[in-house]
């Protein structure tokens, strides 16, 4: 369900904020939680592997984005997201702050850079991609000025009518609201999807978003 159809269905829309304190909360920053210990738990985590598997298939429905076009996974982690890009025969290149989590991928056979999602663009030449997709990320960008840099970066590097997917972890819908205002005023259109929006344990939300 739209945001704009849940706003439209006749129901009184007080929003919704999450209670329960996350890592991206607890730590300044993913290097902080990601430790060496953390990145082993994390990569031989099936039930995290399952989660982003689903997530990006998703995305991927949401943009009908179809193979072998150019995709860009940031915030790759390990490469869960991007291994399945590639078992569908995307064009797939994964980004990750995190060099650990980088090399991780790398040992699964995957195309993968360390780098930082707020300074993206400085990565890769400009409209490199048909797509890009990002997978329980963008949550540990907390100031709305660096929020305003990833947008940016996913603006240069898309191709003209290129898409993005973008899935994360608002502390509230105020917050999602805003950070949605952000790309569009980087001149990204689009929408917001929110999957069980009345569930708050299986809310889903969604940043479906084109470069015109």
């Amino acid at each position: 369900m739209s945001l704009r159809e849940k706003r439209n269905s006749g129901k009184k829309d007080s929003g919704w904020s999450v209670k329960i304190e996350r890592p991206e909360e607890l730590c300044a920053s993913p290097g902080d939680y990601y430790t060496t210990e953390e990145v082993e738990k994390h990569d031989q985590s099936a039930h995290m592997k399952r989660t982003q598997r689903k997530i990006t298939s998703r995305i991927i429905d949401l943009l009908q984005a179809k193979p072998p076009a150019k995709v860009l996974d940031i915030g790759c982690a390990v490469g869960f997201s991007t291994e399945l890009l590639e078992e569908l025969e995307f064009d797939a290149t994964g980004l990750d702050v995190n060099e650990k989590m980088v090399e991780k991928a790398k040992q699964r056979g995957l195309v993968a850079v360390t780098g930082d999602m707020r300074d993206v663009k400085d990565f890769f030449e400009k409209e490199s991609f048909d797509f890009i997709v990002s997978v329980s990320a963008l949550q540990w960008i907390k100031d709305q000025n660096e929020i305003k840099k990833v947008a940016s970066g996913i603006h240069s590097l898309l191709k003209k009518g290129g898409k993005a997917g973008i899935q994360f972890y608002p502390r509230s819908e105020q917050e999602f609201d805003s950070i949605f205002w952000r790309f569009k005023r980087m001149g990204l259109t689009g929408e917001v999807i929110i999957d069980n929006p009345d569930n708050p344990k299986k809310r889903v939300v969604y940043l479906v978003l084109e470069k015109t």
